[in-house]
């Protein structure tokens, strides 16, 4: 049912755009957003009503399969509703729109509209280079993937704080849960930098996922035939290729960068003692893993089409993260471990930025790179 509901969510929000990437965006900004208005609850007092709003909190009122807890007719009536309402009103809305088209919005509601100049734009910045047009045409989603990790990032930090006095009680009748959080944030610390280590593990992952919708997007343009008119004016093809990953590259310092000086104002805003130059490498140390995925993309695009290399990413990552955060409680050999870039990433909120082991990302990156660009050199563009 709560996948309904987004699915549902998802599918209204589409009837208001012209393609499907602004209403993932929306939809997945308003999932982080429900799944933060779910935890107030669980870190403020007298704050219940604030999680009501969300979906998710609803979903958690139901344990089937915990005998004692059962399920909540209630709560699952609840997310019925506006999983059946939200689907019949997106596609009663597809039906009274135009193909192609869109639900047009109430005139207050609408944008302003732009007038058309009769001057080209000549001598606009972002046509100086395939750079430059490669920044102005990523710049808005680093802006919603920026305020999105950023937000959670410092929302994490500030919750830490609150959560101490919880997390204490259940921890100490719970062994089982204090090895979890040991294995996940990295070993024996104080509590609150060994739980903000095991939230910070999703810092990379998110980084990642960006990196992959922009691999995605150079899949789909060579696919679509988008790069042709690029390629047919005396632009080399390795040209055209860095400058696209330099563009990606840029808009990842620019989402860690950010996400360092929120968390750093969020700690300093809590009263929360992190050590600066860990915190700082926990954050910082993310941006080789998102170009690493960017590389194996590029590499992976000379031979597979956009829906191949978005399931080919997907998987790894779920492969990596699975390796690493649950492989250890299954006890699963060093060296299957040792294949996951989160291995490498180590807990550097605790333990310090781990020079060789990035070194040996960004070497694996670079690898992957160099030889995709080999690749996009010598193919056929479209095969």
């Amino acid at each position: 049912l709560i996948c309904a509901v987004f699915g549902g969510l998802s599918l209204l929000i589409s009837q208001f755009t012209q393609e499907r990437g602004p209403a993932a965006g929306a939809t997945a900004g308003l999932l982080l957003i429900f799944i933060v208005l779910d935890m107030v609850h669980r870190i403020a007092p007298n704050s219940e009503w604030i999680s009501r709003l969300s979906p998710i909190y609803y979903y958690n009122l139901s344990k089937a399969l915990i005998p004692s807890y059962g399920v909540n007719p209630g709560a699952m009536l609840l997310l019925a509703v506006p999983a059946i309402g939200l689907g019949g009103i997106a596609v009663w809305l597809f039906n009274r729109r135009d193909v192609g088209g869109t639900v047009s919005l109430p005139r207050w509601l609408r944008l302003p509209e732009r007038q058309a100049s009769r001057v080209l734009p000549v001598g606009d910045w972002s046509l100086r280079s395939v750079y430059a047009r490669s920044l102005s045409k990523i710049a808005m989603p680093t802006f919603w993937w920026t305020l999105g990790i950023a937000g959670f990032a410092g929302w994490m930090v500030y919750a830490v704080q609150l959560l101490e006095t919880k997390m204490s009680t259940l921890l100490s009748g719970n062994a089982g849960f204090t090895q979890l959080i040991k294995n996940i944030g990295g070993g024996d610390a104080s509590l609150n930098a060994g739980l903000l280590s095991a939230m910070f593990v999703f810092l990379p992952l998110f980084l990642m996922a960006f990196a992959v919708t922009q691999v995605i997007g150079w899949a789909a343009d060579e696919q679509d035939g988008r790069l042709e008119l690029v390629l047919a004016t005396p632009q080399p093809r390795l040209s055209v290729l860095l400058g696209r990953f330099a563009a990606l590259a840029s808009a990842t310092i620019a989402i860690a960068a950010i996400t360092l000086l929120v968390c750093a104002g969020s700690a300093a805003a809590s009263g929360l003692q992190l050590n600066g130059g860990n915190l700082a490498a926990a954050i910082l140390g993310t941006i080789p893993l998102g170009l690493l995925v960017a590389g194996i993309g590029y590499l992976a695009s000379g031979w597979l089409r956009s829906a191949a290399d978005t399931g080919l990413l997907s998987f790894l990552l779920a492969f990596w993260f699975f390796v690493s955060f649950i492989g250890p409680e299954l006890n699963l050999p060093d060296v299957t471990l040792r294949l996951s870039p989160f291995y490498y990433y180590g807990s550097p909120l605790l333990n310090g930025f781990q020079l060789a082991s990035i070194l040996g990302i960004i070497a694996v990156g670079t690898v992957a790179l160099a030889l995709g660009a080999v690749r996009f050199v010598r193919k056929d563009i479209g095969v």
